[in-house]
């Protein structure tokens, strides 16, 4: 993708890739930030991390958080994103850094993305976190949406969830599509 800069010259819109795991797996969640993938997501897999529901939202709930674990494979929705889209996601992506893996594409094919990492996930001696309903709907038809593996998509509509006593925004990510957008 070519634009025009102001002095006429072609400059080059640069693209990178993005790992998601939690609620932008859901198509409708990612453009909810205002970032409009390139192409559809894929299905892919990262090596050696575990899912976990560790990072307090300033809501107060849970929210999807990635940790190493030798052994353990977690999937999920690897988009090519603009660089002025990457910008949008390190905004809004509040609590998180952005952190450097490779990805696994069914093909095998090893690719390199930028993931979200929780700054300061909560310790184990703390009390445990659990995600909204709304939330945790935004992984398990994410995860149907982009084609992840039954058994996977199976464990995700086993997490425990709570009921966000906030109606008005109980209502309004509800009313988010994971297929057709908001």
């Amino acid at each position: 993708m070519e634009q025009r800069s102001n002095a006429g010259y072609k400059a080059k819109v640069m693209s990178t890739y993005v790992f998601a795991y939690g609620s932008n797996m859901c198509s409708g969640r990612f453009r909810d930030y205002g970032v409009s993938p390139e192409r559809p997501g894929v299905a892919a897999v990262l090596s050696g991390y575990e899912l976990r529901f560790n990072k307090r939202s300033q809501d107060g709930s849970g929210k999807a958080n990635i940790e190493p674990l030798t052994g353990m494979e977690l999937w999920g929705v690897l988009y090519t994103v603009s660089d002025a889209d990457l910008k949008k996601l390190d905004q809004g992506e509040v609590g998180y850094r952005r952190s450097s893996v490779t990805v696994r594409l069914a093909d095998m094919t090893l690719v390199g993305a930028w993931v979200y990492v929780a700054v300061t996930p909560v310790t184990p001696d703390e009390t445990p976190l659990l995600p909204y309903e709304w939330y945790k709907r935004f992984l398990v038809e994410g995860a149907r949406e982009h084609g992840l593996p039954n058994d996977y998509v199976t464990l995700l509509e086993a997490v425990k969830a709570i009921h966000d006593a906030d109606s008005e925004r109980d209502r309004q990510k509800r009313a988010l599509n994971c297929h057709g957008g908001a």
